[in-house]
C-alpha cells in the first residue's frame, strides 16, 4: 500500500514570524486585486484598498490671507470635504480647497465659503494623484480677530 506525501502549507518553510506575515499579506492583495478586476469588468465599484486624511489648517491675523499646502499621500479620490469654521468667525473668515489648478470647495474658480461655528461634512467624488498639491486658500475680512479655521480631506485610494 502507498503512502501519500504529507500536506506541507505554503508558508511551512518560512522560519519568521515576518516571513509568514508578508507572505499572507501578499496572498491577500493578490486576492484583491482579483476581485477588483472582477469589480471592474462588471462596471461596480472596485474596493477601498486605503482611506487617508490630510488636514490643512491656519491662524490668519486680522485683514490678512494665507494659502497653506500639503500633498496629496495616495492616488484615489477625495471623498469628503470637512472645513471648520470656528465660533466667533461671523462669516467673515473666507475658505477655498483644492488640489492643483482644480477648485473643489466651492467648484467655481474665485469663489469662497464663509460660515461662523460650522463644520460641515461635505461629500466629494474627485480624483487626485500621490504627490499633487492640495491647498486651502483663507481670507480672514475681520479687520480686528485673528482666526484658526481648517480643511481635511479625506482620500480613499492605493498607495
Amino acid at each position: 500500500m502507498s503512502e501519500y506525501p504529507r500536506y506541507k502549507a505554503p508558508f511551512e518553510s518560512l522560519t519568521t514570524i515576518d516571513e509568514r506575515v508578508d507572505y499572507i499579506h501578499d496572498q491577500l492583495v493578490a486576492v484583491q486585486l482579483a476581485i477588483n478586476q472582477v469589480l471592474e469588468k462588471e462596471g461596480m465599484p472596485t474596493m477601498a484598498e486605503v482611506t487617508k486624511q490630510v488636514t490643512l489648517r491656519a491662524t490668519v491675523p486680522a485683514s490678512q490671507g494665507a494659502r497653506v499646502t500639503d500633498v496629496a499621500p495616495i492616488t484615489g479620490r477625495i471623498v469628503q470635504i470637512v472645513p471648520h469654521w470656528p465660533a466667533g468667525c461671523n462669516a467673515l473668515v473666507d475658505i477655498a480647497f483644492g488640489h492643483s489648478d482644480t477648485w473643489v470647495m466651492p467648484a467655481q474658480t474665485d469663489t469662497y465659503l464663509a460660515l461662523d461655528d460650522a463644520t460641515p461634512v461635505l461629500a466629494a467624488s474627485e480624483p487626485v494623484t500621490k504627490g499633487e498639491e492640495l491647498w486651502m486658500v483663507v481670507r480672514n475680512t475681520d479687520s480686528v480677530n485673528p482666526h484658526t479655521v481648517s480643511v481635511t480631506a479625506v482620500i480613499i485610494g492605493a498607495l
